[in-house]
């Protein structure tokens, strides 16, 4: 079975829960040894296709807050039904106990794997279900994605921000906290500003909107977005948390194959509120990049990055339609550092 890199177990987060970074990576960081990263990749399809507009790193850090109405509606991807006859298929998971397989329905998956059983823990951290369509460019993003590449890259940006904060204090002893950290605000979005740009060079660019439903929305949440996803309505994959005592939080992931894409990241909310599954009134749902979770960046961390790349609420106002045109855009009160030779 082909494997694409998405973040199995403890992957997930949103600006206001926790995650616990690749297992390989923190061993590394704890005990800094020069031996090879090893990264567990799931066993699925890795998805690609190209952006409208050309891909500005600085656009996407820089102004993600709103982006401009345009005229035109939300394209919507093609069912099963609807795609040509020469789009190859796919059983993601065959003979994969955790995975919907393709020879049964949606409702005997269910039957099979209740998401809210305790014994279906038994079959893993996750259930997945993989869309059946697969493109021949997807194919070619799976080949390119190189996660120790980016991870090795990322440790020493990371190093080098913490090195920079620790000569600052050093300097300033008696200087609040809060005072350095403002000063470190260009460097930050720098740093923000590189790791994202090094994920994008090494292909390192699958992502993931996040759901957290109650329990009692937990079983008829997962079976929907189940069926879009193998209905080519929202991304190449999606997974639900099966029960665990230690971390008794219910959410969904609905994977997107590049959160540089904004039009698909767009198309894949779009959906998911047509489904009914990010209610105006509620809270927003985030969009989390695997990158930061293999150098175990999570809320509350100590760069002060924004965990997060995206949220529903940015994307879509105060709950408005998506807009469908231009780059993704958030405000920010200061610029990027220039020069990142600093950090070398």
């Amino acid at each position: 079975m082909d494997g694409l890199h998405l973040v199995d177990g403890a992957g997930w987060v949103s600006d206001e829960s926790d995650f616990y970074g690749h297992e390989a990576l923190r061993k590394k960081l704890e005990k800094k040894s020069s031996g090879e990263l090893k990264v567990t990749a799931v066993s699925t399809p890795a998805a690609v296709r190209k952006a409208k507009e050309p891909f500005d790193i600085k656009q996407l850090v820089g102004r993600r807050n709103m982006l401009q109405d345009a005229a035109t509606p939300a394209p919507r991807v093609k069912t099963t039904n609807d795609e040509p006859a020469n789009i190859p298929q796919k059983d993601r998971f065959m003979n994969n106990p955790s995975g919907w397989q393709q020879h049964e329905t949606i409702a005997d998956f269910m039957r099979r794997a209740p998401v809210n059983d305790p014994s279906t823990a038994d079959l893993g951290p996750w259930l997945w279900v993989g869309n059946p369509i697969w493109k021949p460019e997807w194919q070619q993003r799976e080949l390119n994605t190189d996660i120790n590449a980016f991870v090795e890259g990322g440790i020493p940006l990371l190093e080098a921000h913490s090195a920079l904060r620790a000569k600052m204090e050093k300097a300033s002893p008696d200087t609040p906290v809060g005072t350095i950290t403002r000063r470190l605000g260009p460097y930050r979005d720098q740093l923000e500003n590189d790791l994202l740009t090094l994920a994008k060079k090494t292909s390192t660019t699958c992502g993931k909107w996040m759901i957290f439903p109650s329990d009692e929305d937990y079983p008829r949440y997962w079976r929907v977005v189940a069926e879009a996803t193998t209905e080519s309505k929202l991304g190449p994959t999606s997974k639900a948390a099966t029960p665990n005592p230690l971390e008794p939080l219910n959410l969904i992931c609905v994977y997107t194959y590049d959160f540089t894409d904004g039009d698909d990241v767009r198309r894949v909310l779009k959906e998911l509120i047509d489904l009914g599954l990010c209610a105006a009134d509620g809270k927003p749902l985030y969009y989390k990049c695997d990158a930061y979770t293999y150098l175990d960046i999570k809320s509350g961390n100590d760069y002060k990055l924004r965990a997060s790349v995206y949220s529903s609420k940015e994307l879509l106002g105060q709950y408005a339609k998506p807009k469908q045109e231009g780059p993704v855009n958030r405000s920010v009160k200061r610029k990027v550092v220039a020069d990142s030779s600093w950090m070398f």
